[in-house]
């Protein structure tokens, strides 16, 4: 780490199945962690929506303000729902796919990038997941939104060439979180993705070795 004696990571998510991970990650690593923190009034960096630009922007200078910059930008959030044909696919559910998965990512990307092109040094990572790739039945409005991320993860690395600035994107295919258990009892757990690997994975991306790492989607199967 170049004459910084602690990296500042922003971690939006960070209290999920994998944020915990990432988080414990990040900091074992002996990075600084700026993440939403709900309930804590003594937090530099209290809940926010990550749909909502203007708080979007009012985390991010209150990030700046208490740690002085971002490093690194790991955008966890995100969600799935179980979805019907696409026939029958209503705009509200299709709508609400979009604004967690792709809005939010959109907005904190862009909330960051003048920070970290300022600095000459940043990493973004964003989570798409296997069916950004290759569509799946009743999968229509999801997929689409993880597409997009994948989409706005490559058109923001082109853009970044020569900033010191790189953003990539990790694919997951099933994560081996509490909650995916719960969801799914019967299946083969041994063939998803320990959250730790993911951890790991975002880890490197984020550190001078991966400099060369720009605009890549890192794909992370396991077995499934």
């Amino acid at each position: 780490m170049p004459e910084i004696a602690k990296r500042v990571a922003l971690i939006t998510g960070a209290t999920g199945g994998l944020g915990k991970h990432v988080l414990a990650t990040f900091e074992g690593a002996a990075w600084e962690v700026a993440r939403e923190r709900e309930g804590d009034p003594t937090s530099s960096l209290n809940w926010f929506d990550v749909t909502d630009a203007r708080k979007v922007g009012a985390a991010v200078d209150g990030v700046i303000k208490s740690y002085g910059r971002i490093d690194a930008l790991i955008n966890l959030v995100g969600t799935w729902k179980p979805q019907p044909s696409f026939a029958e696919t209503s705009e509200d559910l299709w709508d609400e796919l979009a604004r967690t998965n792709l809005r939010s990512a959109f907005l904190m990307c862009r909330a960051v990038v003048p920070v970290m092109v300022g600095q000459k040094w940043g990493r973004i990572i964003n989570v798409g997941a296997r069916a950004a790739e290759r569509g799946t039945a009743r999968n229509a409005a999801y997929s689409a939104a993880k597409a997009g991320v994948v989409a706005l993860t490559q058109s923001l690395a082109a853009e970044l060439c020569g900033t010191g600035v790189t953003a990539n994107i990790v694919l997951p295919s099933t994560i081996d979180t509490p909650g995916n258990r719960a969801g799914m009892p019967k299946a083969d757990f041994s063939k998803w993705v320990p959250p730790g690997h993911i951890a790991a994975t975002m880890l490197f991306l984020c550190s001078d070795s991966a400099s060369s790492i720009n605009g890549e989607k890192i794909r992370i199967y396991n077995q499934a």
